[in-house]
């Protein structure tokens, strides 16, 4: 659109730019040829002539005019003038557009931020930033994205993407991105000093919202634990472990490629067991999971207790909390129901 709108400019520009031309040219052609040689037309004379007729400021003749002259100078204003005119309305109606469509995008953006509700934010958009809102759109989750380059901005409203351009460890930007209602929190910025930053803003804002920040070494995990982060990633000893489970195992890998291609994505999330759910006070092999393509695969319980692999006998009990895994279709229907 941006490019479009420049090529629009553009050729108003050469049109007006050769309009002028035509009429110095034009001047310097049908000027009196009695002049004496010190009077006689120079080009920037006829320039200059050519831009106040057009213009039509009235200044009078630069030199005197032939009769040939003053027929062109006729001829020229008359048409001219409506093109230099229509040049300057095309010009005025393309800025006009682009301020219209940058306050119409701020006010989509506004409603949007306004409707918004158990939703996360994503501070930073480089590679790591990318990736996790493009895991969210996969999971057909809503979030909303903050970086300080306008260009983040554009490739955010090129995927439909919700975006605010701005610092994140400014704290009216993280209460204008739904604070208050998000759900939870990715602090992914390039400087560790700003993941910290975010990190301890986010946290004195809300107290329940859950907090993921990116580190690079051990010194900073922990202080990010302390800033409130739930969970911090180390980037580098996250890829390690990863290069080392795929050396010592490598038929894992060909099973990862299975499950993550698309169509076969296994999608993994909690699921809070309220007093009325159909499943509570049942033993796992007593409920329809199993039938539903989900296996439970850890239980939380209401004291804080984490019982990982959950047997067979075990009690779902209200309060607890599921940690399911399945087909991503089937865990986001079972979010929906439950």
């Amino acid at each position: 659109m941006a490019w479009k709108a420049f090529g629009r400019i553009l050729k108003i520009l050469l049109i007006l730019l050769g309009l002028v031309i035509f009429g110095a040219t034009g001047f310097v052609l049908t000027g009196d040829p009695a002049l004496p040689p010190g009077e006689s037309w120079s080009f920037l004379d006829a320039l200059f002539m050519a831009v106040i007729t057009l213009t039509t400021v009235g200044y009078g003749e630069v030199h005197r005019l032939s009769t040939g002259g003053r027929i062109f100078a006729m001829v020229y204003l008359f048409i001219g003038f409506g093109a230099f005119s229509y040049g300057l309305i095309q010009l005025a109606e393309i800025m006009l557009q682009a301020q219209f469509s940058q306050w119409l995008g701020r006010r989509r953006m506004h409603s949007t931020l306004q409707h918004m509700k158990n939703h996360f934010i994503v501070c930073g958009f480089g590679r790591m930033g990318q990736t996790v809102c493009q895991q969210l759109t996969t999971k057909k989750l809503p979030f909303i994205a903050i970086d300080r380059l306008e260009s983040a901005a554009k490739e955010c409203q090129e995927l439909g993407w919700p975006c605010i351009v701005g610092d994140a460890t400014d704290d009216r930007l993280l209460v204008e991105a739904g604070m208050e209602r998000a759900q939870g929190l990715a602090a992914v910025l390039p400087s560790e000093a700003d993941n910290l930053y975010v990190v301890l803003s986010a946290r004195l804002l809300s107290k329940k919202i859950q907090i993921i920040a990116r580190s690079a070494d051990e010194k900073s995990r922990t202080k990010l634990v302390r800033a409130g982060a739930n969970h911090v990633v180390n980037i580098y000893s996250a890829g390690a472990m990863k290069m080392a489970q795929l050396l010592a195992n490598p038929n894992v890998e060909e099973f990862l490629e299975v499950i993550t291609s698309r169509g076969n994505e296994l999608g993994i999330t909690e699921v809070q067991v309220h007093p009325d759910a159909p499943y509570a006070g049942k033993a796992l092999a007593d409920t329809n999971f199993r039938k539903l393509g989900v296996i439970i695969v850890g239980i939380r319980r209401a004291s804080g207790d984490l019982v990982l692999p959950p047997a067979s006998t075990d009690v779902v009990q209200a309060g607890d909390c599921l940690i399911a895994m399945g087909r991503a279709e089937t865990i986001e229907e079972l979010v929906k129901k439950f």
